[in-house]
């Protein structure tokens, strides 16, 4: 009986033992996948230091959107609108016109980032290229539309870019967090193989954030300036010139002149066609014969 108990309890003991060097296994592969997906470095004290940069996703002050735009005194409106146009303007008095357009340039805080003058026998016309503030875009347009010149086509569009713009913030604020936990890896690595990888996702990193912050800045300058194209124009009115004729003695030159061109070509004609020439008097010379011998034989 004590030999059957003892039998019972080392199967028992082995059933036990069994079952947790399985359960210790597969903890043990749990660990190992886990240490796979996330960079495994070592803190000061030599720990293990496990940390996911994605597994974090709160934001700091100094990286949300509102704080960034302050930052980089960005407009923190809600909507993001990008206002621009064309206007043709006829002018009566186009120099009158170009003054009062630059009067309302300087009042108005705007800049003209190209400006062409085309004149000619047909047309005077000026293509202006203005940046003006946002908030004085409607202003200058009133100012123009008011004036004495006739509008002879006028052109206004509003594109609303707030979801491009948000997104633009969100993307480089969730950059900006990944930046600063790969740098808390970067300070806790203790391989040179880790210290290379973390340092390339920085670098690519900084470079993606660059590129969306020159973007942002773009919108930006494109929302709060807006553009307006002018072509300011007046018709000349046809005015009749005659040629000018030349003096008798003008003429006699002409006219020599015409005379020799016309022998010097003859001549080079004929030297051009020599071949036929001769070919012309061979012919002739043997009709010639042959009409000299049936006149003997008759």
């Amino acid at each position: 009986m004590k030999l059957k108990l003892l039998f019972i309890a080392i199967i028992a003991f082995t059933v036990l033992f069994s079952c947790n060097l399985k359960h210790e296994n597969e903890q043990g592969y749990a660990d190992m996948q886990v240490t796979y997906a996330t960079p495994q470095v070592r803190d000061e004290s030599g720990s293990a230091f496990k940390e996911n940069v994605t597994s974090n996703n709160s934001v700091s002050e100094e990286d949300k959107p509102e704080s960034f735009l302050i930052k980089n005194n960005l407009p923190v409106d809600k909507k993001k609108i990008i206002r621009d146009g064309s206007i043709s303007i006829k002018s009566n008095n186009i120099f009158s016109s170009k003054k009062s357009i630059d009067d309302l340039i300087r009042k108005l805080n705007a800049y003209y980032e190209t400006e062409e003058l085309q004149n000619n026998e047909q047309i005077i016309a000026y293509n202006l290229k203005i940046r003006i503030p946002a908030v004085n875009f409607e202003k200058l347009i009133s100012a123009i539309e008011t004036g004495q010149d006739e509008i002879s086509n006028k052109s206004i569009q509003a594109r609303d870019v707030t979801e491009e713009y948000v997104d633009i913030i969100s993307r480089l604020s969730n950059k900006r967090q990944y930046l600063k936990r790969y740098k808390e890896l970067l300070a806790k690595a203790g391989s040179v193989k880790e210290i290379l990888s973390i340092e390339e996702n920085i670098r690519t990193l900084e470079e993606e954030i660059e590129s969306k912050e020159g973007h942002l800045k773009f919108l930006n300058d494109q929302i709060s300036y807006s553009t307006l194209l002018i072509n300011l124009y007046a018709k000349r009115e046809f005015v009749y010139k005659p040629l000018p004729k030349d003096k008798f003695s003008e003429n006699v030159k002409k006219s020599l002149s015409n005379g020799w061109s016309s022998v010097v070509n003859f001549v080079l004609w004929l030297i051009s066609t020599w071949p036929f020439i001769i070919l012309i008097l061979i012919l002739l010379f043997i009709g010639k014969w042959v009409l000299k011998k049936n006149k003997k034989m008759n």
